[in-house]
């Protein structure tokens, strides 16, 4: 093994240290919650639209059952009438279904955009980092993150400590 790679695979060994974590910011909790609300928002209005659809296809399908229950008479029948409370439960329902729906759907669009997205404020610090000569910065990914930017980070810290063994064998410096 040469000297170099010997030198990157320490380097890479004290990359879990935890003076080489960064410190996450309460700000940094959320992935741009804009974004996360946007998205939120466009799943919510397609499935409101759904849902309006769905009531409407109800509604006139039971009031057709309605009529023909009532067969024309002048007072409405008692059948008559218990569909249609059957058929304000039923929306009551719908509507308190719907409702913790949107809930769910809230909490799965946080917490995967926050999964999917999260590890690029860890990247983009590095690459700062990089940039302004700190070859010392390693990318530190959250447990909870996604597998696939694993390999992705374990590039970048390697990348870091080839920089930092080319500057400090560069001669200009």
């Amino acid at each position: 093994m040469s000297a170099e790679a010997s030198n990157v695979s320490a380097k890479l060994a004290n990359t879990g240290s935890k003076n080489d974590k960064h410190k996450r910011k309460l700000t940094n909790a959320f992935w741009e919650p804009f974004q996360q609300f946007k998205l939120l928002m466009w799943m919510l209005g397609s499935t409101a639209v759904v849902a309006v659809l769905l009531g409407t296809f109800l509604y006139y399908a039971f009031s057709g059952l309605i009529d023909s229950v009532t067969a024309g008479e002048e007072s409405r029948s008692f059948y008559a009438d218990m569909i249609e409370m059957q058929l304000v439960h039923l929306f009551r329902y719908c509507a308190a279904l719907f409702l913790l729906y949107v809930l769910l759907l809230a909490a799965v669009c946080v917490a995967y955009t926050h999964r999917m997205i999260g590890p690029f404020q860890p990247f983009k610090r590095h690459v700062n980092e990089l940039l302004k000569g700190n070859y010392d910065s390693r990318v530190v990914l959250r447990k909870n993150d996604l597998q696939i930017f694993d390999e992705f980070s374990d590039q970048l810290n390697k990348l870091a400590v080839n920089m930092d063994i080319a500057d400090k064998n560069d001669p200009k410096t």
